[in-house]
Parts: structure tokens; C-alpha cells; sequence
């Protein structure tokens, strides 16, 4: 997904289309709500992760015993919702994706997500961030450190918003994530 070309100096076809996708946001971004940038991204890392065999969830669903929406969810092998294709219980899911299209906004985007982990490792749920571009020098920019050991990753960096893309440390970018999601997927075997 954010790899460089071996041959050339240059993100893969599908990061110029996350790009075009940006611009054409822009042009839409009057008459939609700005909730569509992020359902955009979601909808974008389900179709990536299908790519990649890993099964997810619809977009904005729920845990059992846990009171918020939660973007993505990676359930378990053969597990499957118990309401509606929107409910989990919680022993159901290798692990809840918060996704964002551009990063966090400020200390409190940062406090309502390691509160949300926290609550949903309380139910006994692997969580991870995931962004699709962010600025590495932000001050209130989510790390594993700044979300208690909670995954972190960011898919690539810009040093403005609808800037450049510059590719992240491997430790933190897409085939990272693949190799999270994959290792949790194993490691909760079963239905």
C-alpha cells in the first residue's frame, strides 16, 4: 500500500489514488459533512486489508459493553456479529482500529482515544491507531508512548496539511499494520 516502487522514487499507484482522493474531497468537501473523509479512509483500509486477506468489519460498528462506535473492527476467524451485522461481543474481536484520514486534533483527541482503549482492553480487546498521513513533528501527534503502549501507526507523513507524502519508518507503516493485524489474528484463533 505505501510502498516505493523498487525501480522508481515514487508511492505505489494506490497512494496517488488516496491523493486524488484527497483533492476530489476538496471539491465535495462544501456539500458532504466533514465526517466523509474519514468514513472515506475507513471504507479505503477495508478494501486494502481485504486486498490482504484480512476480514473486517463494516464501518462504525459496536462492542458488547462498551458505549461508543468503533471504526474498524478485525474480528476473529469465523466470528461474526450478533445484532445486525453492528454488534460484537467482545471475545469475537482480535482487535478495534481507531482511523483517521489526517491524525488527531489536540490533547484531547488524544485523551478520548487511550480512554476508549482502555475501556475496550478492560473488555479484554486488542486496540491499535491507525492514519493515513500525519505531521511526525506534531506536538499532540498519537504514539505508543503518548496512548499507554497502545499500536500506533501512520501510513505516511506530511509536513502540511494536503502536502507532500514522505513514507514512515517501517516500524509504523503498512506492512507493519498487516503484520499486526495478522500476528493478533493468530494469536485469538477461533470463533
Amino acid at each position: 500500500m505505501w510502498r516505493r516502487h523498487p525501480q522508481r522514487h515514487e508511492f505505489s499507484p494506490w497512494t496517488r489514488d488516496c491523493r486524488k482522493f484527497a483533492e476530489s474531497e476538496e471539491t465535495v468537501r462544501s456539500q458532504l459533512s466533514k465526517k466523509f473523509g474519514g468514513a472515506a479512509a475507513v471504507e479505503t483500509l477495508r478494501a486494502e486489508l481485504k486486498k490482504e486477506g484480512i476480514k473486517t468489519s463494516r464501518r462504525d460498528v459496536f462492542i458488547k459493553g462498551f458505549p461508543s462506535e468503533i471504526d474498524l473492527i478485525v474480528p476473529r476467524k469465523k466470528a461474526k456479529p450478533c445484532l445486525l451485522d453492528l454488534l460484537y461481543e467482545p471475545e469475537k474481536v482480535s482487535v478495534a482500529l481507531e482511523v483517521k484520514k489526517s491524525g488527531s486534533f489536540g490533547k484531547q483527541g488524544i485523551v478520548k482515544i487511550k480512554n476508549d482503549f482502555k475501556g475496550l482492553r478492560g473488555l479484554g480487546v486488542k486496540c491499535a491507531y491507525v492514519t493515513f498521513e500525519d505531521r511526525n513533528n506534531y506536538r499532540w501527534r498519537p504514539t505508543q508512548d503518548r496512548l499507554d503502549g497502545f499500536r500506533c501507526f501512520a501510513l505516511a507523513w506530511h509536513k502540511k496539511t494536503d502536502g507532500p507524502l514522505e513514507p514512515t519508518k517501517k516500524s509504523e507503516g503498512w506492512e507493519a499494520l498487516v503484520k499486526f493485524l495478522r500476528n493478533e489474528i493468530a494469536a485469538r484463533r477461533g470463533g
